[in-house]
């Protein structure tokens, strides 16, 4: 009986869920500060960098620097495509596979560079890609990008410096739990997404 009313709650908070504009404004806020807040809220684009700022904290500084410049450049490449071009369908999708691969490094403690800088440059093109926002003015739309921008590389830098004296055991215990948890719900995520697209097919 028990499973039965948890199925039916399950399917009634399904079926009364409404569709969300992902890439939006936040509500009043427009600008370069609105892209900044959307590159922190949507939860892929926090999602993403918080798992390449985790895999960076776990790498010496010229290291961290490196992967950083490579994220950088990708995110500078994607902005302007996503300006003078339409968005890519399957960023996101992309840019959830990333996460979880990421995720997964963080949580065995192993990314090497030939793993790491691909993934940074993934990372930065595909976030960019996937932050195209709904707004119809061209000064407007310039504005939120370039907010995207400064918020993705600053929410990279804090984490990736935040959790780089993160050395001890437990620390380290505690950030490969997260980066586990990341992979989990990036999978989950990305499961959900194909799995709407076929039923909606």
């Amino acid at each position: 009986m028990k499973r039965l009313c948890g199925g039916a709650l399950v399917a009634g908070l399904l079926v009364s869920a409404t569709p969300a504009l992902a890439h939006a404004p936040v509500m009043g806020i427009g600008g370069v500060f609105g892209g900044f807040l959307h590159a922190l809220l949507i939860p892929e684009h926090g999602m993403s960098l918080m798992a390449l700022g985790l895999a960076l904290g776990q790498k010496e500084f010229a290291a961290r620097r490196l992967t950083g410049l490579i994220f950088l450049g990708a995110l500078t490449v994607g902005l302007v495509a996503t300006l003078v071009a339409a968005e890519w369908i399957l960023a996101g999708d992309v840019l959830l596979a990333a996460t979880g691969v990421l995720g997964l490094l963080v949580a065995v403690g192993w990314m090497p560079p030939v793993i790491g800088w691909p993934l940074a440059a993934v990372v930065g093109l595909m976030f960019a890609l996937d932050s195209r926002p709904e707004v119809t003015a061209t000064d407007e739309f310039v504005r939120m990008l370039i907010g995207s921008g400064i918020g993705a590389v600053l929410a990279l830098a804090l984490v990736a410096q935040g959790s780089s004296p993160l050395q001890g055991n437990v620390s380290r215990t505690a950030v490969r739990v997260l980066g586990s948890w990341i992979t989990a719900i990036a999978v989950l995520d990305l499961a959900l997404r194909v799995a709407t697209r076929f039923a909606t097919a």
